[in-house]
């Protein structure tokens, strides 16, 4: 088994402005992780990138390569916990994840933090927001994020959105029986984590979501999905590479992990 000592968090940089963006959120996530950061950069060597990665105090090697395949092949090595990539080189608004970061998170078998260009991470990681929809894919992202927050003391911020056919029923007591509502969901859905916080919203998830995002000041937001993305599947992680302010943190659930979560709560119940 790989020690926790030696796990890298890979930074994958390319020559446009997410690079710094990259570098910083690497840093920032690495203690999570108890890990150290590597660059790479897939192309000629680039003196600025060069710089910039001695700045930040990352090793960096440029191989003479595909990005896509240097990125999935270096991400191979077992002592590689996470990827770190930009979602695109062009500023902030909207604009979807560019196609070198699509084909690494809809390939790689470990996660990756989806940078956005003008993220910043100066404070480091305090907080992440968990979208919760009641799926094994977002119970999945959750249940890894409880384990960081465990160790790292991150305030977890569970977003969930009822569309509006699907809202529980109140009575006339709606202080109390919304917090007892709550209370429940939190016990149900997150029972291992700390002082989870709930924000709640009617609406559409892939719209209500990035609301919530912005409003709680959160410094990363975590999703677990199946990388696929064809029939308009995804569209909270669509939206979330496209619009989030913050880094994007990707967590691939196969259908064996989906049922060996599935075993692992009902052992827990």
């Amino acid at each position: 088994m790989t020690r926790l000592a030696s796990r890298k968090i890979l930074a994958a940089l390319a020559d446009d402005s997410a690079a710094a963006a990259v570098l910083s959120t690497s840093s920032a996530i690495a203690p999570l992780f108890v890990a150290t950061v590597e660059a790479l950069h897939a192309g000629a060597e680039d003196a600025a990138l060069a710089d910039a990665a001695r700045g930040a105090g990352v090793a960096l090697t440029a191989v003479a390569e595909s990005a896509v395949g240097a990125i999935t092949r270096a991400a191979a090595a077992e002592d590689i916990a996470a990827v770190v990539i930009g979602a695109r080189g062009t500023p902030a608004g909207r604009h979807p994840a560019g196609s070198t970061a699509m084909a690494v998170v809809t390939s790689l078998d470990k996660p990756v933090v989806v940078v956005p260009p003008d993220a910043s991470t100066e404070r480091g990681i305090e907080s992440v927001l968990v979208p919760l929809d009641g799926t094994e894919l977002s119970a999945a992202a959750l249940h890894e994020v409880v384990e960081l927050a465990t160790k790292a003391a991150l305030q977890i911020v569970v977003a969930h959105v009822y569309q509006e056919g699907s809202l529980p029923a109140f009575s006339d007591h709606l202080p109390h029986e919304v917090r007892a509502w709550t209370e429940e969901f939190i016990a149900r859905h997150c029972p291992a984590a700390s002082e989870p916080r709930l924000e709640l919203r009617v609406g559409e998830p892939h719209e209500r979501v990035l609301d919530i995002l912005v409003e709680s000041h959160c410094d990363l937001v975590a999703l677990g999905w199946s990388q696929e993305l064809a029939g308009g599947r995804a569209a909270i992680v669509r939206r979330m590479l496209a619009e989030s302010p913050v880094p994007v943190r990707l967590i691939p659930v196969s259908a064996e992990s989906r049922l060996a979560l599935d075993g692992a709560d009902s052992g827990d119940a």
